[in-house]
């Protein structure tokens, strides 16, 4: 959910200005305008404003409030620290005037100092105890402080002070969502929106909060409902395709993934329609986006080792051997990448490459099996002592894998390794008996037994390829074996 901003006061009129002639009255009066207005280019609303202060025609209260609206443009120009200036100088010719405080407490705001924004609104209240605006603020600094409880009652302050104020229902409705209060958190977004229909925002996040109360039938509604009113909302065609991902309607999660790089093109982006590309097996178009989110911040780890991901998933052991040598390149002590790179050395038969590898993963993970398992492996190959023996006092023998060490350990045949890999549920009995066929078929291939060794490997590279590990080591020893 994107950080509050806390909301800009409307502008004051200026009043009790000298008498002018005519043709200079009507120069001031449409700086005047310009400088009164809240939307607008901020480049001319500064221009107007600074011909204001400089004229000499407003002094006192008035020449504060052409300092304050400066103020205001120069925070839509994204220049705080000339806002808080100006701010400064509207306090010190009118202390008395509310707006200018609570502006400032903005100012503070936008540089992400809360501590010093929250007296500014407070100040702010001191002087206007009925401004539901800095009520507002001073709750939304407490929220970027994640002090959500100061926010909630600082957000029902508001409210009070204003029923119809949709947006601190929204605010604290995210201070309740932080919470995990999720039913408040609802009960709010639904009240902002029965405020303001057509509040995109309330919906998108309403959206979310049911996700997090697993309601993804009101979650895709709301997504829905969030794109029908702004068509060009990003992050709801984001939330939309993540669960279009997760319900396995991988073409509309495509769709909308699709759709957000159109609006706005980003890493995360192009690397989750990548992950859906890897999904349908379109490692091609998988691939590209990797390659897009990389272009554009090629300093990512991540990136390398999920195209590593799709390379290998082709076939392409040398491409993804490149990106994980990039991603530790970037990352040395990237462990995934350290493990998968020593993995592919072993199946392409760089065993000194494949020992380096495995004997950093091992040593920097020593309670996991997987890295000692293929060191293992690679040992044997090499006719280097084993390892495994003394590796197995770390781990935890009574959980598996540990029946594979016990393997190959001497202590259970391959039969009593299957026995083992059962269980009462079909999906983690089919993952444990893809991984109990690959080590039993690699123990019986290093004693020589290469037809039993194959008919192990053949079910694992025929059924088990969401477990990628497993499922390309066994294609690559039957093409070894001349069986695939």
């Amino acid at each position: 959910m994107k950080a509050f901003v806390a909301l800009r006061t409307a502008l004051l009129t200026m009043a009790g200005a000298a008498v002018l002639a005519p043709a200079a009255q009507a120069d001031f009066n449409e700086d005047q305008q310009t400088c009164n207005q809240i939307t607008g280019a901020p480049d001319g609303r500064v221009a107007a404003c600074t011909r204001q202060i400089e004229s000499g025609k407003w002094e006192g209260h008035n020449l504060g409030v052409s300092y304050n609206n400066r103020g205001i443009a120069y925070r839509d120009k994204g220049d705080p620290d000339r806002a808080l200036a100006d701010y400064n100088k509207t306090i010190e010719l009118d202390a008395k005037y509310a707006i200018a405080w609570y502006n400032r407490g903005n100012a503070y705001a936008d540089k992400k100092d809360f501590d010093h924004a929250i007296p500014e609104y407070t100040q702010a209240i001191a002087l206007d105890p009925k401004y539901a605006f800095a009520y507002f603020g001073r709750a939304a600094a407490y929220q970027n402080k994640k002090d959500y409880d100061h926010a909630i009652l600082e957000y029902a302050q508001a409210i009070t002070l204003d029923p119809k104020y949709a947006m601190a229902y929204f605010g604290r409705a995210a201070a309740y969502l932080n919470k995990k209060d999720y039913d408040h958190a609802i009960a709010d977004y639904s009240k902002a929106i029965e405020i303001n229909p057509k509040f995109a925002t309330a919906f998108n996040d309403r959206g979310a909060t049911y996700v997090n109360k697993n309601d993804v039938d009101r979650a895709f509604a709301d997504y829905s409902q969030a794109i029908a009113i702004d068509p060009k909302y990003a992050m709801a065609y984001d939330n939309r395709a993540s669960l279009y991902q997760a319900k396995g309607d991988l073409d509309r999660a495509i769709a909308d993934y699709s759709q957000l790089i159109a609006l706005a093109p980003s890493i995360s982006a192009y690397n989750d329609r990548g992950s859906v590309y890897k999904e349908k097996a379109d490692f091609d178009r998988a691939i590209a986006d990797y390659t897009k989110a990389i272009e554009i911040n090629p300093k990512v780890v991540a990136l390398y080792n999920n195209r590593a991901l799709a390379y290998r998933y082709k076939g392409d052991f040398a491409a993804a051997t490149a990106d994980y040598t990039q991603a530790l390149q970037l990352d040395p002590k990237n462990w995934s990448a350290i493990f998968s790179r020593g993995h592919l050395a072993v199946l392409t038969g760089a065993m000194p490459a494949a020992l380096a590898d495995l004997n950093q993963a091992a040593d920097m993970m020593p309670k996991n099996i997987y890295p000692a398992l293929w060191l293992e492996i690679a040992n044997t190959r090499s006719k280097v002592n084993s390892r495994l023996s003394q590796a197995a006092a770390q781990f935890d023998m009574t959980i598996w894998p540990a029946p594979v060490v016990r393997l190959y350990l001497g202590q259970l045949t391959p039969e009593a390794l299957f026995a083992a890999a059962d269980n009462p549920n079909a999906e983690v009995r089919a993952a444990r008996m893809c991984a109990a066929n690959f080590y039993a078929g690699e123990y019986l291939l290093q004693q020589g037994k290469k037809d039993d060794a194959a008919r192990l490997f053949k079910p694992v590279a025929a059924g088990c390829q969401k477990d990628l590990i497993h499922f390309e080591s066994a294609r690559s020893e039957l093409k070894t074996l001349g069986a695939l």
